[in-house]
């Protein structure tokens, strides 16, 4: 039997979706990462309330296997259960795109501070480097400072 016949026995020769499963899967990434961090949000402020998803489904009015479902982050919310959520928890649900510029703002902010002060930092350095070399040329040559610099 040859390589060609022993692969054309292990291929099926349905379709198995394959492909297209990867290509959805990769459309929807973008909500997935949403609910996420959604499902992320609720976790964290049930555990301060310290609320059970049994709690928060009856403050909604859903059956607590809603709740598993907005929780394991695999859930596309509408519209209206994300504002319930908001404002039942009071938590920002809908500025999850505002809240990652902020963070990256604040990254580059750090970023620029660091390097503000590693410049001054070299700058006094220099400075320091500057004047002790003045001094030390005006006590050899006896010259005034101002004929030094």
């Amino acid at each position: 039997m040859t390589n060609k016949e022993k692969f054309l026995a292990l291929v099926s020769e349905e379709d198995s979706g394959t492909l297209e499963r990867n290509r959805e899967r990769i459309r929807k990434r973008a909500m997935l990462r949403e609910s996420q961090q959604i499902a992320l949000k609720v976790l964290i402020k049930l555990d301060n309330l310290g609320w059970s998803q049994k709690d928060l489904a009856k403050e909604m009015g859903v059956s607590p296997q809603q709740i598993t479902k907005i929780v394991s982050g695999k859930e596309n919310l509408t519209i209206e259960t994300q504002i319930k959520i908001q404002n039942i928890l009071d938590i920002p649900v809908l500025a999850s795109y505002y809240e990652k510029k902020a963070e990256k703002l604040e990254e580059m902010i750090v970023s620029f501070e660091e390097r503000i002060d590693k410049i001054v930092a070299q700058a006094l350095f220099v400075s320091n480097r500057y004047e002790s070399t003045s001094a030390s040329y005006q006590q050899t040559y006896n010259y005034p400072l101002s004929i030094a610099v």
